[in-house]
């Protein structure tokens, strides 16, 4: 990718006239009074996640034919303004960046002004050590013909990846702790996490009081899971809880929340019923509040073609692009590690829904459980490291999945989470890379 800057500033001084300002369409430089061009570029916030980025300055050269030296360096001071620039009050000269031996045939030179330029204000200088002759360049005046700095930068593939987890452990005196301290735990083990997944057994009466109340506050985004009350799918899909559904979406932040209902639902109904409750409830919550994000969670145990428990007819399970904001599944390979691009249900899901025109998460990643009263396998747990990053490498490849949450918590297998350091380790490269903001 690839953007051009123009300058916001250029002019030259001259070492003859120390207190006049030359702000016209040349820029000049060298000569036996000592010209130097100064030049101001204000890049734009890049992408979060570009890498590899690279500036290289273009000078055009105006009528005269150029010397044989003409050398570009740094200046730190970017306060200074075309306007009222002369010799006495110029900024200083910092760090040479290079230097260019033009022929009498040169019509425009350039510089790489790389590394260490980012986004923000950035001031150069140009000179000439030849002191017989001068170099001239058209100025900004000129438009198109003006100087640029060309920034060009490629995307992390990674960076456009919300990376997070769900995070619990066992109480010291029997049951389970699922609360933001063991979230900040998982954060500080295999962070930086973004996405916080948590889940409210029934409908809360407002977001402040369910199990995602403290992650805005802690400096997570959130994404929930609830069930309608009683578990009454139907009745929540014919609108008997809507007044509770409008007051729960209604005390939702504009925080980049995703929600779900009745996450992994091939369990309990079917795709029918599924689809009429999608469909209902993502009119009202998006009427209610337009800035969460609603989509339908899927399992892929269940999607495993061939299987026994295969769904069948995946069209019967889908609400419709028009009551999706996302679709996401939640993936496991308990016994061993097992890639995502050979995994049988997660595969089957990835194909159909690829076409589908919304965003494709993660939304429960597990691999490798310690069984109940086990010791982790230490070839195991070394393979699925492996795994973790192939996984990475292949998403990254795909560029088609926008979140990837790790279960790094307990459940009904056993122990999935990331204690080792050598998965904790692969988690953290690939949080570090994923998508900040």
């Amino acid at each position: 990718m690839q953007l051009t800057v123009v300058p916001s500033d250029d002019a030259y001084v001259s070492q003859r006239s120390p207190n006049e300002t030359f702000d016209s369409n040349r820029l000049t430089a060298g000569g036996p009074d000592r010209k130097v061009a100064y030049l101001k570029f204000t890049i734009p916030q890049l992408p979060s996640g570009a890498i590899d980025v690279v500036a290289t300055l273009v000078l055009n050269r105006d009528l005269h034919h150029l010397p044989n030296s003409v050398e570009l360096s740094k200046v730190n001071n970017t306060a200074w303004s075309e306007r009222t620039l002369t010799m006495n009050n110029a900024p200083v000269i910092g760090a040479a960046l290079g230097s260019v031996t033009p022929t009498a045939s040169t019509d425009q030179i350039s510089f790489v002004v790389s590394p260490g330029v980012q986004d923000g204000t950035h001031a150069f200088a140009v000179t000439s050590s030849v002191t017989t002759d001068v170099a001239r360049f058209r100025s900004s005046e000129y438009g198109a013909a003006g100087p640029t700095l060309q920034v060009s930068y490629r995307l992390n593939p990674m960076s456009v990846m919300w990376i997070g987890a769900a995070a619990n452990e066992p109480k010291a005196g029997g049951g389970i702790d699922n609360s933001i301290e063991v979230f900040n735990d998982s954060n500080a083990d295999i962070g930086p996490l973004v996405y916080r997944r948590s889940f409210d057994s029934s409908l809360p009466t407002s977001f402040q009081t369910s199990a995602a109340r403290d992650d805005a506050a802690t400096g997570y985004r959130s994404f929930v899971s609830w069930k309608p009350p009683n578990g009454d799918y139907g009745g929540a899909a014919q609108g008997r809880y809507d007044t509770q559904v409008i007051a729960w979406a209604k005390s939702v932040p504009n925080t980049g929340v995703y929600a779900t209902s009745f996450h992994e639902p091939e369990n309990d109904m079917t795709g029918p019923q599924f689809v009429a409750l999608q469909q209902h409830l993502y009119t009202v919550v998006k009427a209610a509040n337009p800035s969460i994000r609603w989509g339908p969670v899927y399992m892929a145990y269940w999607w495993e073609a061939g299987s026994g428990h295969y769904i069948g007819d995946k069209d019967a399970w889908w609400p419709g692009s028009n009551y999706a904001d996302f679709t996401a599944i939640d993936v496991y390979s308990p016994t061993a590690a097992r890639p995502l691009e050979t995994h049988p249900g997660f595969s089957v899901w990835y194909d159909y829904m690829r076409g589908k025109g919304v965003p494709m998460l993660i939304s429960e990643y597990g691999q490798y459980v310690v069984p109940p009263g086990q010791v982790a396998d230490p070839q195991k747990l070394a393979d699925r490291a492996a795994i973790i990053r192939q996984d990475a490498a292949w998403l990254a490849a795909e560029g088609t999945i926008s979140m990837w949450l790790y279960w790094d918590a307990m459940g009904d297998k056993g122990d999935w989470r990331l204690n080792d350091p050598q998965t904790q380790q692969a988690w953290r490269e690939i949080a570090q890379a994923g998508r900040s903001r």
